[in-house]
């Protein structure tokens, strides 16, 4: 397990314990570093402010898809509630400034590049249309944001479920970001 402790605007990470063996055979070998996870964070984090403004629904939706993702890619990771929304508040000015920066393009590709191998990439663009879409102000920064992830991670249809249906899975991955 992994206790998340809020320092500043950094996210510590210390390591409690290690689960059995069986829990980590349950990943199949998927490797991700409890230090990653700020990433993941700062990622979805940028969707919230892409507007320039916080509302709670964008807060909430925050929160929860940071907990599914959590139930997804590693569920030995203890990350409250209140230790997500502490971290979205901490960090909330810097956020607030990456995205308003001419460069929030390499904000991104750099941030990105740091969580490249994780093997859950369709979840983190899941949660980041979750977040995008909260506040009903599906903006075109969120939306940049969200198809300069797919780009960039090469995300791709699912063609082995739908052997003639190419066109409606390439059309699922262009609605996210039309």
């Amino acid at each position: 397990m992994y206790l998340f402790i809020n320092a500043s605007e950094n996210l510590i990470i210390v390591k409690i314990e290690t689960m059995a063996s069986h829990l980590q055979n349950a990943h199949q070998g998927a490797e991700f570093s409890a230090s990653q996870w700020k990433y993941i964070m700062k990622l979805l984090g940028l969707v919230v402010v892409a507007n320039k403004r916080v509302v709670p629904e964008e807060v909430d939706a925050y929160i929860s898809s940071m907990r599914e993702l959590v139930a997804v890619i590693d569920p030995t990771i203890v990350l409250t509630r209140h230790m997500i929304k502490d971290w979205l508040v901490l960090n909330k000015k810097r956020l607030i400034a990456d995205i308003e920066s001419l460069e929030y393009d390499s904000v991104l590709l750099e941030l990105l590049s740091h969580i490249k191998t994780l093997p859950f990439k369709l979840d983190v663009v899941t949660a980041m249309v979750k977040v995008a879409i909260a506040d009903d102000n599906y903006t075109n920064l969120r939306k940049a944001l969200i198809k300069k992830t797919i780009v960039y991670w090469n995300i791709r249809p699912d063609l082995h479920n739908h052997k003639n249906d190419s066109a409606d899975n390439s059309q699922t991955v262009e609605s996210l970001t039309a």
